[in-house]
C-alpha cells in the first residue's frame, strides 16, 4: 500500500506521496488509474517526494500529470508539497531548499496556510518561424511563449469567460505538444487579470501557478511591482523581490489516506 495526502492550492488538485524512507517507483498506469477522477482518488498531479541529488537542497520534487507524463514544473503543486513537508514534520518550519526536474526554488511559510515562493523570471522565447504563422492563424497577433521550467503559451484576450479552450488547444495541439507548452488566455482591466489555462496531460484545470507568473511577469512593472492574478480557483499574488519574483498563494489540506500498488 502507498500512504498519501489529497491537497489544493486554488483548485489545483493533488495526491502527494512521501518516497523518502520508502522509496517509490512510479509508472504511467499506476498513475493513471490513481488520477481517475471516478475510479481513483483524482487529482490534476501526482506529487513524488524524495531525497535531493545535491548537497545544496533539502529535497527532490517530481510532478506527474494525470495522463502519467512528467511535468518540470507547477507552481501549486510546489506549495502543497513544501506545507506537506512542514505538516509531517520532514523539515523545521522555514525556509526550504527544493530541487526539480528543470528548476530550483526556496518556500517559506508565510502564514497558516499561505507559503511563498523565490523563482527567477520566466524567459520569453520566440516561436520558430513556421509555428509561429500557424500559431497565428489560429490566435492572432497578441500572444507570448515563455519558460518558467515549464513553457507557456499565452494570449491575451478580451474576454475570456465564454472562450472553449479545450478547442482552441485541440487547433493547436500538434504545435504545443511538440514543444511541450501549456496554453493560458488571460484579460488584462487595469489592475485585474484574470486567466484560464489548458495544460498538457491533464487539461483545463481550476489554477496554474506557472502559467500566472508568466502573465504576471508582464505586467509587474506597470502594477508598482506588485500584482493579483485570478483564476477560476483564487487568487495568487506576486512581487519582486530583489532580482526574483515572490509569488504567494494558498494551501489547503483535504484528506489522506492509502491506495494499492
Amino acid at each position: 500500500m502507498i500512504n498519501f495526502e489529497k491537497w489544493h492550492g486554488n483548485g489545483n488538485d493533488f495526491a502527494i506521496i512521501n518516497s523518502i524512507e520508502n522509496k517509490i517507483k512510479l509508472n504511467k498506469s499506476f498513475i493513471r488509474k490513481t488520477a481517475d477522477r471516478n475510479k481513483g482518488i483524482g487529482f490534476d498531479q501526482l506529487i513524488h517526494i524524495g531525497l535531493p541529488t545535491k548537497h545544496d537542497y533539502d529535497f527532490f520534487i517530481r510532478f506527474y500529470n494525470s495522463d502519467g507524463s512528467e511535468a518540470g514544473m507547477c507552481l501549486n503543486g510546489i506549495r502543497c508539497a513544501a506545507r506537506y513537508i512542514w505538516n509531517n514534520n520532514l523539515f523545521p518550519l522555514r525556509q526550504i531548499e527544493i530541487q526539480t526536474k528543470r528548476k530550483n526554488l526556496k518556500c517559506s511559510p508565510k502564514n497558516k496556510n499561505n507559503v511563498s515562493v523565490l523563482i527567477d523570471s520566466p524567459i520569453e522565447m520566440q516561436t520558430p518561424d513556421l509555428e509561429h504563422n500557424t500559431i497565428k492563424k489560429v490566435l492572432g497577433d497578441d500572444f507570448f511563449l515563455s519558460h518558467i521550467g515549464n513553457n507557456h503559451l499565452c494570449v491575451k484576450k478580451k474576454s475570456i469567460d465564454r472562450v472553449n479552450l479545450e478547442e482552441l488547444y485541440k487547433n493547436l495541439e500538434n504545435v504545443l505538444k511538440k514543444y511541450e507548452c501549456n496554453l493560458s488566455i488571460f484579460k488584462k482591466n487595469k489592475g485585474l487579470i484574470q486567466i484560464r489555462t489548458y495544460e498538457n496531460g491533464t487539461g483545463e484545470t481550476l489554477s496554474c501557478g506557472s502559467a500566472a507568473l508568466c502573465v504576471a511577469a508582464k505586467f509587474l512593472a506597470d502594477n508598482k511591482n506588485s500584482l493579483k492574478i485570478s483564476s477560476i480557483g483564487g487568487e495568487l499574488e506576486f512581487s519582486f523581490h530583489e532580482d526574483v519574483i515572490l509569488m504567494s498563494g494558498p494551501t489547503n489540506f483535504i484528506y489522506k489516506g492509502n491506495v494499492n500498488e
